[in-house]
């Protein structure tokens, strides 16, 4: 029995894992060696010693050795062989399962999980199923192009040989190439293979990898009824489950559709039966509506008969009247001829009047003519003489233009008798050129002062800056934050510096970004300032406290790659409430704490919080005085206090959990003063120190204002200079300008001479061409008058022509008035007869015009006629003038009357309602047939699901019976109690699996989920309810990985015993369990075979690898076991 008493190791040795642990995020992980991985097979004592098989066979190729054992015991479809290349962790392995249970071990990382990804990526199965990587490219191993997969399958007993597999993935484009028994194939190909003989890589009741126990865990019952048909159940229940899944869909929606059409039946004859009132009375309306308008049209046709019997006698007055006009024109014609004949002498008299008009017009036209032309010629002359009056100008004032030259060319030969003045460029640039340099000088000087001024206010306000500093500090020096600021800044420069900066950047980050705890936290009870300072590393007091993971990235960034400090940042986003201690207070004083270290400890929630995060401090414990022995039990007992502070020691407990319960360890460490949070002193060195600096600074400061004084005096003199300097040479540049322009102006004399010579000469042409178009202006002028007088002469000629058209026009208006004389006293003389007959044929014409008015409304009429019968035809017509005969129209009026009066007795229906009435009668029609329809199809439904029901339903029951008998049965080996049952559901889609469990004597059987059991019983009710298909599998292999990781030892001793006597049994399938570790003393058998992975930077190179023997490995293991007890 292990003794009581508590391990505790040194203080030097916890020193060394608490200073690991400290640094262990800034140290660089290990580089793992690429190796081989090396597989081991066990099979029975006598395989101790067995060597490691790395003959290479010809790939493709099925193992012979195996083939001859396998067709007796691998199931068809079953997993003879699997070899790796440059897949995940390997460069080359090959392993042999057996037939029945393979018990795959090795520690984390050594390729397990590779195994099971190379038998469904081998298998033609996509990554999603492993939930790892979503690319066959990312299982190519690092650094190589291509990975190979050979997974060998035991062929059927017809079969001459088992099928190969062989798979090729190339990392650069992400394909795969497929072999089949050594021939070139396709991914469809193998997929089709695989599906004949069962596997189901994508089930999770046969293939579990390690990355989807959650998945599993979290099927819902009815997906767990789904994979276990698929598990346990012939193809056909899978088949009939979902015809009766999509009979009952179809169903449910025929039902919901067959409900939605009789509730719109039902609304469509109770709101036809509302409105039958309405329709009704608006049918009546209808009718006497229809009546009135055949009435109106009635009356048209009244109309018309009407007016084309008026228009006949009409006609036939107009014909009585012209009759006894004519005879009246003939009875009174020799008294109307005279009067004709002296019209005709009229026409005649007005023609010749007419004629002599146009004459006299044309006559004044020639005449008004002439006159333009006249007018014409005296404006051509005005224009000549106004050219002439200019170029006398322009003549006068050439020759101005030409005195003016002759007196230039004078004055220039004057000047050039004289000569040119005295003038050296070369002395007065000289000049020009030592005043500039003087004024550069003095501009450089003045520049050098600024600049030395500039520097000097700087320096001052630096002075200033470091003074007021200094004073700062001086008096902060009074206060606890400054002391412990100083205390910062003599313990880590480089966290003082963060602090100073924060301090002025605070408001730049999301959310507040707090300092070092020695700084913002403080101790509530100074008797325990040491012992938690004990509980805590250096990093703790000088790290800073971000809330927020932008914050963090964001100040990393400022003080690592911008101020280049080093110091910890740390981020906790949980809330300091969230931190509570599972014991209670007054437990841990009955265990001999005093309370828990967070309870003496005051700050900021954010770095309280993160301090709990990182460092334990609401479930670790303090005391003035050491606790006893039995106290010391009861602490490590409860497992919920990992390290508490007790009178003059500091205690640690490690647990590791992979070695058992006792695997218990106590690390103990004297507590030493705390370095801060303590009430310290006033350094009065650092006080003589600030005073002394800011004396020193004060006299550097009026140094350096006397030095500006001066600088500044010395500027001004030289800003003077540089004016007089400035004055001086610009006035050298005038002078010298002016000589400049005289010595340039007298060497263009010459030139100047011969320019004015030649704008003389040109002077002279121009007068003399000016005369020359004088003498021409004056010559035109002269054509110009003597054609003006030619057209005087023929307007003369003209206006004699005018007085005599005029004469003759007089004359003959004379005789046309004489004419029209005689026509009014013929006209007097018969006057009676002519208004006789004027007065007849007045009469004519309005007759005439009466009858067009009564043929035109005959017309209007007959048009009105024809849009009342409306493309009626002859029955429309023969209907409505039975209306109109014998009545007039205001007989047809007074019947149009009294229908209106019967309408307005009828109270008036929105005609919508007897639309909306016909479309529903419509739509009640089509819906009724819709519902006999719906009604024989649902029929149909129901009839199939029956028929289907009654084949599927005794099926699941037997195959949900078997795995409850095997569930049971497993819980009863363990003294437990297990049952599954079946929901049973109208909707074929809710059946479902029910797993009922009870692990205790005083339970009942509860239902399997998260909230009941624990995770460790989960695990085992998982692998029972897996282990219990294993009898009715259709697949011939199923893979589970890692199942065993969540038990507690008793549970998975337990289901190892269950396991091994299950899949161990002959005639069952292949079985894989991944395992990273297993007990010690649990079940063998011969049928099961363990298969060891090696892997690791101390294993040998792979041209070695079949050197290693594990049998001596066992060997050395046990030697040193025995050696050790």
């Amino acid at each position: 029995m292990p003794s009581r008493e508590p391990r505790r190791r040194s203080r030097a040795r916890f020193e060394e894992e608490n200073d690991e642990q400290s640094s262990g995020s800034d140290s660089p992980k290990r580089q793992k060696r690429a190796t081989n991985g090396t597989v081991s097979e066990e099979n029975g004592d006598e395989q101790n010693d067995r060597e490691i098989s790395r003959g290479k066979r010809i790939k493709g190729e099925p193992s012979q050795s195996h083939r001859a054992i396998a067709t007796g015991e691998f199931q068809t479809g079953a997993i003879v062989r699997v070899l790796v290349e440059n897949f995940v962790t390997y460069e080359h392995a090959e392993f042999n399962p057996g037939p029945n249970l393979n018990m795959v071990i090795g520690p984390n990382g050594t390729g397990k999980s590779s195994l099971v990804c190379a038998i469904c990526l081998g298998l033609g199965y996509h990554p999603k199923h492993l939930g790892r990587a979503s690319s066959v490219g990312e299982f190519v191993k690092h650094g190589k192009e291509t990975a190979t997969v050979e997974i060998e399958l035991q062929g059927r007993p017809s079969d001459r040989s088992n099928h190969v597999i062989r798979m090729q993935i190339r990392k650069e484009d992400n394909k795969t190439k497929w072999w089949l028994n050594g021939k070139d194939s396709t991914h469809q190909t193998v997929k089709g293979l695989v599906n004949e003989l069962r596997i189901q890589i994508d089930n999770l009741c046969q293939f579990l990898p390690q990355d989807r126990v959650a998945e599993f865990a979290g099927l819902t019952p009815v997906q767990l009824l789904h994979e276990t048909l698929r598990a346990a159940a012939p193809e056909q229940m899978i088949e009939w489950h979902n015809q009766l899944k999509e009979l009952h869909r179809r169903h449910k929606d025929l039902k919901a559709r067959l409900d939605a059409c009789l509730e719109t039946l039902r609304g469509h004859e109770t709101r036809q039966q509302g409105s039958q009132a309405d329709v009704d009375r608006l049918r009546e309306r209808e009718a006497i509506q229809k009546k009135i308008e055949d009435l109106r049209d009635a009356r048209a046709i009244t109309e018309y008969t009407t007016i084309r019997r008026l228009m006949n006698e009409a006609k036939q007055k107009r014909r009585d009247a012209t009759k006894r006009q004519q005879e009246m024109e003939q009875a009174c014609g020799p008294a109307l001829e005279a009067v004709n004949r002296k019209k005709e002498y009229l026409q005649k008299i007005d023609i010749v009047v007419g004629e002599r008009k146009n004459a006299l017009k044309n006559a004044e036209a020639e005449c008004d003519r002439l006159l333009q032309a006249i007018e014409a010629e005296e404006e051509r002359i005005r224009h000549l003489q106004n050219k002439k009056i200019a170029e006398e100008g322009s003549h006068t004032s050439k020759r101005g233009i030409l005195a003016k030259i002759r007196r230039t060319i004078t004055d220039l030969e004057a000047r050039l008798l004289k000569g040119p003045p005295e003038f050296v460029a070369g002395d007065w640039n000289q000049k020009i050129r030592e005043m500039e340099n003087k004024v550069k000088e003095i501009v450089v000087e003045r520049r050098t002062l600024s600049d030395q001024f500039k520097n000097l206010k700087a320096l001052k306000e630096e002075k200033t800056t470091e003074i007021s500093r200094c004073k700062m500090q001086l008096e902060a020096l009074d206060s606890q934050e400054g002391r412990r600021l100083a205390h910062l800044k003599k313990i880590h420069t480089d966290a003082a510096k963060g602090w100073e900066w924060l301090h002025e950047h605070q408001d730049e980050f999301e959310k507040e970004v707090f300092g070092p705890p020695m700084l913002n936290c403080s101790i509530t009870d100074q008797r325990y300032s040491d012992h938690i300072q004990s509980l805590m590393a250096f990093e703790d007091f000088i790290c800073f406290t971000c809330q927020t993971r932008n914050d963090h990235t964001k100040l990393s960034a400022q003080f690592y790659k911008r101020m280049g400090i080093l110091v910890s940042i740390r981020t906790c986003g949980s809330e300091f409430a969230s931190f509570r201690a599972a014991i209670s207070k007054e437990q841990i004083r009955q265990m001999g704490l005093d309370a828990y270290a967070i309870d003496y400890l005051e700050g900021p929630g954010p770095v309280l919080a993160m301090l709990c995060s990182e460092k334990k401090l609401h479930i670790s414990g303090v005391a003035l005085r050491d606790v006893s022995n039995d106290q010391y039990e009861r602490i490590a007992n409860s497992e919920r206090i990992p390290s508490w502070a007790s009178g003059a020691l500091m205690y640690r407990i490690t647990r590791r959990r992979e070695y058992g319960d006792n695997a218990v360890s106590t690390a103990t460490r004297k507590i030493n003063p705390g370095r801060f949070w303590t009430d310290q002193p006033v350094d009065q060195a650092e006080r003589s120190r600030l005073q002394k600096r800011i004396s020193e600074i004060s006299e550097e400061i009026g140094e350096i204002m006397d030095q500006g004084r001066k600088s500044k005096q010395r500027s001004i003199e030289l800003e003077e200079e540089e004016k007089s300097a400035r004055n001086e040479t610009n006035e050298l540049k005038r002078e010298k300008n002016e000589l400049q322009k005289e010595d340039t102006a007298f060497a263009a004399l010459k030139d100047k001479i011969a320019t004015e010579n030649g704008a003389l000469e040109r002077t002279q042409k121009d007068l003399e061409e000016c005369r020359q178009r004088m003498f021409e202006y004056s010559a035109q002028e002269d054509q110009l008058i003597i054609a003006k007088a030619r057209f005087v002469l023929q307007h003369k000629e003209q206006l004699s022509q005018v007085r005599d058209a005029h004469q003759a026009l007089l004359e003959a208006q004379i005789r046309l008035i004489e004419a029209q004389s005689d026509v009014r006293g013929l006209k007097d003389r018969n006057s009676d007869i002519k208004r006789q007959l004027d007065e007849g044929n007045a009469q004519i014409a309005n007759l005439r015009k009466e009858e067009e008015r009564l043929k035109g409304s005959a017309a209007a009429a007959r048009r009105g006629v024809e849009e009342a019968v409306n493309g009626g035809g002859d029955d429309r017509l023969r209907y409505l003038s039975e209306l109109a005969e014998g009545k007039t129209t205001e007989d047809i009026d007074n019947d149009i009357g009294a229908e209106s009066t019967k309408l307005e007795l009828i109270h008036g229906v929105d005609p919508a309602i007897l639309q909306q009435y016909e479309n529903r009668a419509r739509d009640i029609q089509e819906l009724t047939v819709k519902k006999d329809e719906m009604n024989a199809k649902l029929e149909s439904y129901t009839e199939r699901m029956e028929r289907v029901k009654g084949r599927w339903e005794p099926g699941v029951d037997e195959v949900i019976g078997k795995i409850n008998d095997a569930f049971s049965y497993n819980f009863e080996q363990i003294n437990c109690a297990g049952e599954v049952g079946i929901h049973k559901d109208e909707d074929f889609e809710q059946w479902a699996i029910e797993i009922k469990v009870k692990f205790r004597e005083n339970e009942t059987l509860q239902q399997l989920n998260q909230h009941r059991q624990s995770g460790g019983e989960r695990a085992v009710s998982t692998i029972f309810y897996l282990m219990a298909l294993q009898s009715m599998a259709q697949a011939p292999f199923r893979v589970v990985d890692e199942i065993n990781q969540g038990m507690d030892p008793r549970n998975e001793r337990m289901v190892h015993e269950r396991m091994v006597e299950i899949a161990c049994r002959e005639h069952t399938s292949q079985y894989f369990l991944i395992t990273p570790k297993l007990l010690t003393g649990l079940r063998y058998d011969e049928r099961m075979r363990v298969l060891c992975i090696a892997s690791g930077e101390h294993m040998p190179p792979a041209e070695d690898a079949k050197k290693l023997d594990f049998g001596n490995l066992v060997r050395i293991q046990r030697g040193l076991v025995a050696s050790a007890a």
